[in-house]
């Protein structure tokens, strides 16, 4: 499947929070964002990896304005320092430039997104744990707090609308698990409420499914696609309503999404699979040609060893590249691809489980007739099973220690549902 590079991006062990770095394309030049600093190549020529900037630094993510760099890390293990670094040399030199307003509301801080303004280079955005949203207006030398009320559980990602950069996102999943995004139209000035959900700009009716990624139509501004935990959703008016879709028969939590600018009605969406939970060695990659109306699987392939699902994707010319949580970067060639099916994932009963989180027994309700269920944790390994007979609607987990469990629903249509829940003391 193309070409593997020996680009790796171990977990970090900063606490709990995931190493997400990124991928970012610059007219033919791709930049790898990675544990050991940035790296990059000349797609057009084919050119060899050079180290680039940030050397033995890890990466989450940069911005560039002429020869000035600017990057977020995730740190030191107790967060209190080299969160930032800037470059004003192209690269061959740079320094911490952690603002100290970062820890002026907690000592221990993390920063997950930083984003330039693709009208103006010198605005840039910054989300992290301790203030939700800060924004500078000159690369970085100072900055505003925009909105402190991040989610507090999962934070994935903020951005400017391409088109209209007076609008501005952040998204993620709250402490209870309901996916937010949060809109300004105002260049965050003011983050306005939207009913039924005050205090959000839009709550996922789902509860539980995080907000990744949210992907813009390169010509048409009112049109938005966001990816997510086995779900898609799309809004035709700028981000202010969406219209959901529950994929759960794919099991994939989807962590990037994109339109495809030579032909914007085709969408691509990529992640982990979390139906199967233990088999984390195989890329999927769905497809959407309608914009976002419907999804189907167009490709997979199983890997040599354990890639831990694509973290990032981007599109050059007819090129997919992927970036895996283990196993650097890969490569599908559109043109050569045999796409799977043109047929819709299906659209399975829901399970609502209760409560969640849950201290001892499990309740559930749903239209499927479930057979059995697995209780797998986040490392992929199965810690109970149990086989639901007759009407049965409950499992007892309250000998499972306290933590983040997903719940496999195996149904007696021999589909799969997948279910996130936390186990208390």
């Amino acid at each position: 499947m193309g070409f593997t590079q020996k680009i790796i991006t171990p977990a970090s062990d900063r606490f709990f929070i995931a190493y997400r770095p990124k991928l970012q394309l610059l007219n033919d030049t791709l930049y790898v964002s990675s544990n050991t600093g940035i790296y990059r190549k000349d797609l057009k020529q084919d050119s060899d990896w050079e180290l680039y900037a940030f050397k033995d630094v890890a990466v989450i993510e940069f911005v560039k304005n002429g020869d000035n760099l600017l990057a977020i890390s995730p740190g030191t293990k107790s967060g209190t320092d080299s969160l930032m670094f800037i470059s004003g040399d192209n690269g061959k030199t740079s320094e911490n430039c952690t603002p100290q307003h970062l820890f002026e509301q907690a000592s221990y801080n993390y920063p997950y997104r930083i984003v330039q303004n693709p009208q103006n280079p010198n605005s840039i955005l910054l989300f992290h744990s301790c203030y939700g949203l800060s924004k500078s207006e000159d690369f970085g030398k100072s900055w505003k707090n925009l909105n402190d009320a991040c989610g507090g559980y999962q934070d994935w990602f903020a951005g400017f609308h391409p088109l209209d950069t007076t609008v501005i996102f952040y998204t993620g999943e709250t402490a209870y698990f309901a996916g937010y995004i949060y809109r300004s139209e105002d260049n965050g000035l003011t983050w306005p409420s939207y009913m039924p959900y005050p205090g959000f700009s839009y709550l996922h009716p789902g509860g539980d499914n995080c907000i990744h990624h949210i992907a813009f139509h390169p010509d048409d501004a009112n049109v938005l696609v966001y990816s997510g935990e086995m779900t898609v959703a799309k809004s035709t008016d700028k981000g202010i309503n969406w219209q959901v879709q529950d994929l759960y028969d794919s099991g994939m939590y989807f962590y990037k999404i994109l339109f495809d600018e030579e032909n914007p009605g085709y969408l691509y969406a990529s992640g982990i699979c979390r139906k199967y939970s233990n088999k984390n060695d195989t890329i999927f990659v769905y497809r959407s040609t309608d914009t976002g109306e419907s999804w189907h699987l167009a490709y997979k392939e199983v890997l040599d060893s354990d890639c831990g699902g694509v973290i990032d994707m981007l599109k050059y010319h007819n090129r997919l590249i992927f970036y895996t949580n283990n196993s650097g970067l890969f490569e599908l060639d559109l043109n050569t691809t045999s796409i799977l099916s043109n047929q819709a994932i299906r659209v399975e009963p829901d399970i609502i489980v209760s409560p969640n989180p849950v201290r001892g027994i499990l309740h559930f309700e749903t239209d499927a007739i479930v057979r059995g269920i697995d209780i797998v944790d986040i490392s992929g390994r199965t810690v109970r099973k149990t086989i639901i007979s007759g009407y049965e609607k409950t499992m007892d987990i309250s000998m499972l220690s306290a933590g983040v469990y997903f719940a496999v629903f195996h149904t007696a249509e021999g589909n799969d549902i997948v279910k996130k829940i936390v186990k208390t003391l």
